[in-house]
């Protein structure tokens, strides 16, 4: 008898969890949230630069210089940068600035289809023609129309969050406080 109720123990301390995660994950409970908590429009799966042919101001691949901790806030914009890109451009300055002692691990870039428009002490990223990177981000975000947006995008050259061009600040400010404070670690 004790034997027998060790033995039942001992498959209950292995088989319980087992059935808690089955429950949790293909049961009838639907424990994940119904909402984030990021402002921006969360990526997934997030895209990568380098595989939609984003090229440096040379015009060579974009390679990023940087290190394993640093953000580029990207400011995407059509042929002659409208008023959205334009006040877009002005608000990553300000995130830059924003950011505090954590300054110097943002960095800010110019996506677009040539390198007319440079970004004062920033990067100018060329787009690649085909327009693939632009109907990616369009289709991610359901939006007919893509002129103008800002991108937050790591240290490898993912694009990991994507803001309107009626950004104002605030939310994108919080996320990036957020990604700089996760990835200090």
């Amino acid at each position: 008898m004790k034997a027998r109720n060790t033995l039942l123990m001992l498959l209950a301390v292995f088989a319980l969890p087992l059935l808690i995660a089955w429950v949790f994950t293909l049961g009838p409970l639907d424990w994940r949230p119904t909402r984030t908590v990021n402002h921006g429009v969360l990526l997934t799966p997030p895209l990568r630069l380098n595989s939609y042919g984003v090229m440096d101001a040379t015009g060579a691949a974009l390679t990023l210089d940087a290190v394993a901790r640093n953000w580029f806030l990207v400011v995407l914009r059509n042929a002659d940068c409208s008023e959205p890109c334009k006040g877009l451009l002005k608000i990553a300055e300000r995130l830059q600035i924003a950011v505090g002692r954590d300054m110097h691990r943002v960095s800010l870039a110019l996506l677009g289809p040539d390198d007319n428009a440079l970004v004062p002490g920033g990067q100018s990223w060329l787009l690649p023609a085909d327009g693939k990177l632009v109907d990616a981000l369009r289709h991610a975000t359901d939006e007919p129309q893509l002129d103008s947006a800002l991108l937050i995008v790591d240290h490898q050259g993912v694009v990991v969050l994507m803001y309107p061009p009626t950004e104002e600040g605030p939310g994108a400010l919080y996320d990036l406080k957020r990604l700089l404070r996760a990835s200090a670690r």
